[in-house]
C-alpha cells in the first residue's frame, strides 16, 4: 500500500506539472486572439475572461488525457534513472503489479475524463456560443476600440474615440457623427461615460462639456450648441442565435440522431476516456529505461505515437462523417492499433512468455 501511495505521489506530481504547462500554453494562444479582437472592436473586454475560462473547460477534453500520458512516462523515466525499479522489482514488484496499478489509476481517472468529454465540454461550448451571441448585440460600444471608427445603431452613429481609460469606463476626445431624419449633427466632448438606466435598463452614451454641430455650414439653419451634458441613447440589439457547433449539442441528443456527424461526434467523445487508459498503458513499456538513458530518453519517441494516434483519430472523425468508414466500426479500429502497439512493446521487453503468464492467465483466471 506505501508503494501504491509512493507511485500515485509521483505520477500526480508530474501530472499536475504538465497539465499546468499545457494549460498555460493553451490560455496564452487563446487570450493572445481573444485580445485582438477585443482590439479590433469584434468582441467586448468584458467578455474576454469568461470566453477564456469557458474555453479552456472545453479544451481539457485533450489536455487531460495526453497530461497523464506524459506524466506517467516522466515520473517512471525518473524511477528507471534513480535505479528505484529495479529496487522495487527486488522488493517483489514487477511490471505485471505496476501495469496492474496504473491501469485501476487510469481506469478511475478515464470516468472523470468522460464525464467532462460527455458533459461539461458541451456545456461550457453552448455557454460560450450564449456568450458570444450576447456579445455580438452588445458590442456597439463595449467593443469601441481607441483610435477606430465605429458604426453604432445600423450606422445612423459613427464614433471616434482618441483614447479610453485603463477599466474602459471613461472615453476621453470622442467625436460622433449622427444622421437622424435626413438631418446631420456632429457631436464632440472632451469626456464621455457609459450609464445605464436603472429602471428601464436602456444604455446611454453620456458626453460632458462638449460642443452639438447641427445643419450645413452656411446656412441659415446652422447650429452650434455647447452644453453641460448630452445623453445619446445606444439601442440594444436582439440577441441573434449563431449556428451551434456539434461540440455544443448535449450528448443525449446525439444519441438519438441519425446523422452522420453526430455519431461521429459521439465516438469522438468516447474516444476520450477510451485514449486515456490506452496512452497509460503504453507509458508504462515506453517509460523503461536504464540509468544511462536518462528520464527523457524514450519521451520524443512517446510523442511521436501520441501525434501519429491522434492524427488518425481525426482522420476516423472525418470519414465517419463522410460515410467512408462505417458507423459501426466508428473509431474502434484506431483503438484497436494502439492496443496491438502496447502489446508489442510489453512482449519486446518481457517476452510472450511472461505476457501470457502474467496477463492473459490471470484474466482467464
Amino acid at each position: 500500500m506505501i508503494i501504491e501511495r509512493y507511485l500515485f505521489k509521483e505520477i500526480l506530481q508530474a501530472f499536475l506539472a504538465v497539465t499546468g504547462i499545457l494549460l498555460v500554453i493553451y490560455i496564452s494562444n487563446r487570450f493572445i486572439r481573444f485580445l485582438s479582437e477585443a482590439d479590433a472592436g469584434t468582441l467586448a473586454a468584458d467578455a474576454v475572461l469568461q470566453l477564456l475560462l469557458l474555453k479552456s473547460v472545453n479544451a481539457m477534453v485533450l489536455i487531460l488525457p495526453l497530461a497523464l500520458y506524459l506524466a506517467i512516462m516522466l515520473a517512471l523515466g525518473r524511477l528507471y534513472k534513480d535505479s528505484e525499479m529495479t529496487a522495487l522489482a527486488a522488493c517483489g514488484i514487477g511490471p505485471a503489479r505496476l501495469l496492474k496499478n496504473v491501469l485501476v489509476f487510469s481506469v478511475v481517472f478515464s470516468s472523470g475524463v468522460a464525464a467532462v468529454s460527455w458533459h461539461v465540454a458541451p456545456w461550457a461550448e453552448e455557454k460560450s456560443s450564449q456568450l458570444l451571441d450576447q456579445a455580438a448585440a452588445t458590442a456597439d460600444l463595449k467593443g469601441v476600440a481607441a483610435g477606430n471608427f465605429k458604426e453604432v445603431n445600423d450606422g445612423s452613429l459613427v464614433f471616434y474615440i482618441e483614447d479610453l481609460s485603463k477599466d474602459q469606463s471613461e472615453m476621453n476626445n470622442v467625436f460622433i457623427h449622427s444622421e437622424k431624419d435626413g438631418k446631420q449633427g456632429i457631436i464632440s466632448a472632451p469626456i464621455a461615460r457609459h450609464r445605464i438606466d436603472p429602471k428601464t435598463g436602456d444604455r446611454f452614451v453620456v458626453l460632458m462639456d462638449g460642443y452639438r454641430y447641427e445643419g450645413t455650414p452656411g446656412n441659415a439653419d446652422f447650429k452650434i450648441v455647447q452644453y453641460k451634458e448630452h445623453a445619446i441613447r445606444v439601442e440594444e440589439k436582439a440577441i441573434v442565435h449563431s449556428q451551434r457547433k456539434l461540440a455544443a449539442t448535449s450528448t443525449a441528443t446525439l444519441w438519438e440522431s441519425d446523422a452522420l456527424a453526430d455519431k461521429a461526434e459521439i465516438q469522438w467523445r468516447m474516444a476520450m476516456p477510451i485514449a486515456t487508459v490506452l496512452l497509460t498503458l503504453l507509458a508504462v513499456p515506453l517509460s523503461r529505461t536504464n540509468p544511462r538513458q536518462g528520464r527523457y530518453a524514450k519521451l520524443f519517441a512517446g510523442i511521436l505515437v501520441y501525434v501519429i494516434y491522434s492524427n488518425l483519430l481525426g482522420v476516423g472523425r472525418a470519414w465517419l462523417e463522410r460515410g467512408v468508414m462505417p458507423a459501426d466500426l466508428g473509431l474502434w479500429w484506431v483503438h484497436g492499433l494502439l492496443m496491438m502497439g502496447v502489446i508489442f512493446f510489453i512482449v519486446q521487453q518481457s517476452g510472450i512468455r511472461w505476457v501470457v503468464a502474467n496477463i492473459f492467465r490471470k484474466a482467464a483466471v
